[in-house]
């Protein structure tokens, strides 16, 4: 874009914008700046089939599309050239007024007319008089009016053309216009009007755009790399803060090897080690695929699911020209575990992934990301790691996930369906990559409600995603399909998927042929499955009597309460020695968690990563059943949802090891948890909150038709599973009644969550409305860090976090588990040490949602922020974090009740107060 220089309206050279440092700069360079670094950003940010989503329906494609987004960019802040904008700075204002820009009053209501939807008013009327219609006109002009990451509403723009004391008529529409017409000329666009003239943009062209466009103004608004230097040129300008930026190019991956050798060069493995099928399959897939969408992976834990959507996403970016991965996961630990196997994935490959990025709100507690991080920072995205990939300074809070390579928790996916302030640039993130979610079925019906609308955008965006799951009932397979293909055909049905004949399976969407037959690389397996009482003392003899000769069980329970109760008689019967007993949940502080994660990985992972001990039990919640790679031989479990009772078992017998003993050769799942000596089991209280009666009978009946209660482990999953969420469910007798008046339960249930759901959801990638006006309304509260997003995609009470610490008398100590620091004075008047900081960072709890409910919330904040250290304001890590102080009995009463934090219970509550 030329220099501004050539205007021959004089009012314009005293036309400023101010800044946060009270400068300012000119209006027309930033524009110009603006338009320069969009050239820039489609140039050499933006992957091919993002610029291919963007050109498609433009006469000339992807060249139109490269000079409508530098044009959008280069007239974005029009709106400022306003009585509304300009009345902001009254000295400014002073000489604009003199300049005959006629300006005496500063408007009493300025705000009604902010400048994006000035912008947008202002560049319709100019289409409009090119001979446009209304219409086309406006999806368009959206563009302008969202660029501060919400759109006005269809009343807002309405309003607007009245507005017109604040819009400014007369000499300010002629400098508009002018303006306009210059950005126009300037950018290329003038010799295209006509051609877009009929033409209107797509909605999701419109949520690009306008997501790049923010991207560009963002970067051109930042004066370390645009100085206030009235020399220089846009072009040269933008080329050197570009450079000095270094944001990583897209992903390119070169697919020089497929299949086997694709796979040992990836996970650097040696030239004996075998692909296995369900692999070969994903890969065989991926190349046959004639152009991107859906496919579905279910498999049982130990086939290689990890590898077959990384080693599948690479194949597909390459064809399809897609320029990143996102891998989305139900939790920050599972998330965190992920990043470093994606990371060792990255550093095998023979291109540069660029960057990486770790999204959820512990990621800069997470080691490999710090580093990363700290390389990115030193040096803004010239210092890379040994891989070629750097953790960059740039994407940071609502950026990040527009690097390249990108892990995080599922709810960073299922925003991109929440209506919420500069949700375009969630879109940006995803539709530029291939979307992996892994354990899909973790979803209940609040959050799929959130999945089902963001597929719908991936399909409309035609984003790959594969989606991963052991175990998926068949009508959340059918309506994860249905909801990607109404997205890729604007709500039409268009093919019916058969469901998979065998187990392992691959479902793609477009079918690319009939469904083959995947055989297991796993052994298959007869496990027993016994019902037991649920008296403490009898499962206590009982783990006697099965250890007898050694071994390992894991005891899986549905609540924490229930957790801690059977570790406790445990640790209590004095047969068992505390090397010899692990207790895992969610209400261990995070860095003591982390550590006993990590010791069970390092006594029941892997035959060649574990030190195997001759006698252990484990104790936990549904933390085990996600994501850990463990061997037990005997597992006792609380009754459960099918789906999830099979995710538990994957957990026995699940590496082939030369010895077991004697009396646990034969896998056994032990089920407990309910009355069964009831004519219909009655599961006990904490299941049915948290999992609902109806689930957990229909898991009871499905167990109860098992021959000789025996379940052939793989080849029964998907039977199992189908039967337990079977729409015509058949009851055992004499279960009738208690059954449908627990599905009655059910169902209001789950209509509520999905209603709940609704609340926020955005509207159909299809429909009624052409542009972006009211995209948002309603939206969610707004959160810098995207908080508020998380809480609003997942079905839980609000809760709340706290930094766990001891006072004795006048002094602080940090607990036992802050990592290098453990137990040390903590300073309250002065900041703790960097180092220091971050421990303590890591040392969080989540209270439970017990003493944080609607009720007790304001008391229980009340009581936390008691526990104010002035010197904690100082350090970043602990500016404005919430203290739960423990006494010297290691006690605090907190929303009306008493809790204790023990070192193997966790944080244990001990009574009301």
């Amino acid at each position: 874009m030329r220099s501004a220089s050539t205007l021959s309206v004089s009012t314009l050279s005293a036309w400023a914008k101010s800044d946060r440092e009270g400068g300012s700069l000119s209006l027309v360079r930033h524009l110009a700046d603006s338009a320069a670094v969009a050239g820039l950003v489609w140039d050499q940010w933006l992957p091919r089939r993002m610029k291919q989503t963007i050109g498609a329906g433009l006469p000339d494609g992807v060249t139109d599309g490269r000079v409508l987004l530098c044009w959008l960019a280069g007239v974005h802040d029009i709106g400022k050239l306003s009585p509304a904008f300009a009345c902001q700075v009254p000295a400014l204002a002073e000489v604009m007024h003199d300049k005959g820009l006629s300006l005496r009053h500063t408007p009493s209501n300025r705000k009604a007319l902010p400048h994006g939807l000035a912008g947008q008013v202002a560049l319709e009327h100019f289409l409009k008089g090119k001979g446009w219609g209304t219409k086309v006109a406006q999806t368009y002009s959206v563009v302008v009016g969202s660029h501060h990451g919400k759109p006005p509403t269809r009343a807002e723009s309405r309003g607007a053309a009245s507005q017109i004391a604040l819009l400014g008529d007369g000499e300010w529409q002629r400098c508009r216009e002018e303006l306009l017409a210059f950005v126009t000329e300037s950018t290329g666009a003038q010799s295209r009007l006509s051609k877009w003239a009929k033409i209107p943009l797509s909605l999701q062209s419109q949520v690009l755009l306008t997501a790049a466009v923010i991207v560009s103004d963002w970067i051109a608004s930042n004066q370390d790399l645009f100085p206030l230097d009235s020399s220089r040129e846009s072009e040269t300008a933008a080329a050197q803060a570009w450079k000095t930026l270094g944001l990583p190019s897209p992903w390119v991956p070169s697919g020089e090897t497929t299949g086997p050798t694709l796979f040992r060069e990836r996970f650097g493995l040696p030239d004996t080690a075998t692909i296995r099928p369900l692999q070969q399959e994903c890969l065989r897939l991926a190349e046959l695929m004639p152009e991107p969408g859906l496919m579905i992976v279910e498999a049982p834990m130990g086939e290689g699911k990890t590898e077959a959507a990384l080693l599948t996403a690479e194949i597909l970016a390459r064809r399809f020209g897609l320029g990143g991965i996102f891998v989305a996961l139900p939790t920050m630990a599972t998330s965190n575990a992920m990043f470093d196997r994606v990371h060792q994935w990255v550093s095998h490959l023979p291109d540069s992934a660029g960057s990486m990025f770790l999204a959820h709100g512990k990621a800069a507690l997470n080691p490999t990301f710090a580093r990363l991080r700290h390389r990115g920072f030193a040096s803004i995205g010239v210092d890379c790691d040994d891989q070629g990939v750097v953790a960059h300074a740039w994407y940071a809070g609502k950026k990040g996930p527009l690097a390249n390579i990108v892990v995080g928790t599922i709810d960073q996916v299922l925003r991109g369906a929440l209506k919420a302030r500069h949700v375009m640039l969630r879109h940006l993130a995803l539709a530029n990559k291939i979307v992996v979610v892994d354990e899909v079925h973790a979803a209940d019906a609040y959050m799929s409600t959130y999945l089902c609308r963001c597929l719908e955008w991936l399909g409309a965006y035609r984003v790959p995603v594969v989606l991963m799951s052991a175990t998926l009932p068949p009508a959340q397979r059918n309506s994860l399909i249905e909801a990607y293909q109404r997205g890729a055909s604007a709500g039409e049905m268009i093919d019916v998927i058969p469901p998979p004949q065998s187990y392992p399976s691959v479902t793609v969407w477009p079918a690319v042929e009939a469904p083959a037959q995947i055989a297991s690389s796993g052994r298959s397996m007869d496990v027993q499955i016994e019902r037991i009482d649920d008296d403490l003392d009898d499962v206590v003899a009982l783990v006697h009597d099965s250890l007898r000769d050694g071994g390992t069980v894991a005891i899986v329970c549905n609540t924490v309460t229930r957790a801690q109760q059977t570790f406790h008689a445990l640790l209590t019967d004095g047969e068992f020695g505390s090397e010899e007993l692990l207790l895992l949940h969610s209400r261990f502080v995070s860095a003591h968690r982390a550590l006993l994660e990590e010791r069970l990985r390092l006594l029941l992972g892997p035959p060649d990563k574990a030190n195997r001990p001759t006698r252990f039990i484990v104790v936990g919640t549904q933390v085990i059943e996600q994501s850990l790679d463990i061997d037990v031989d005997l597992l006792i479990t609380d009754l459960a949802p099918i789906d999830l009772l099979l995710q538990r078992i994957g957990r026995l017998h699940r590496h082939t090891r030369k010895t077991r003993p004697h009396r646990l050769l034969a896998p056994r799942c032990l089920v407990r948890g309910a009355d069964w000596s009831n004519p219909v089991p009655i599961p006990v209280r904490g299941s049915v909150a948290v999992y609902g009666a109806a689930r957990l009978l229909r898991a009871a009946a499905v167990l109860g038709r098992q021959s000789d209660a025996l379940i052939r482990i793989p080849d029964q999953v998907p039977v199992l599973v189908a039967d337990g969420y079977a729409d015509s469910f058949v009851a055992p007798a004499g279960w009738e009644t208690a059954i449908e008046t627990a599905e009655v339960e059910w169902r209001e249930y789950t209509a509520a969550q999905h209603e709940r759901a609704r609340a926020y959801l955005l509207s159909h990638p299809y429909g009624e409305e052409p542009t972006l006006r009211g995209w948002l309304a309603a939206a969610a509260p707004d959160d810098v860090e995207g908080a508020g997003g998380q809480a609003q995609v997942r079905d839980a009470e609000d809760t709340i976090e706290a930094i766990v610490v001891r006072r004795e008398g006048d002094n602080v100590y940090a607990l036992g588990e802050v990592a290098g620091y453990g137990g040390q004075l903590i300073p309250t008047e002065g900041p703790p040490s960097p180092g220091f900081a971050k421990a303590l960072a890591a040392c969080t709890i989540r209270l439970p949602a017990m003493l944080t409910n609607y009720r007790r919330m304001d008391a229980a904040i009340k009581t936390l922020e008691q526990n104010y250290y002035p010197g904690w304001q100082q350090s970043p890590w602990l500016a404005g974090e919430l203290v739960l102080e423990l006494d010297e009995t290691g006690s605090a009463a907190v929303g009306g009740h008493r809790l204790r934090y023990d070192d193997p219970l966790g944080l244990v509550i001990e009574s009301t107060v």
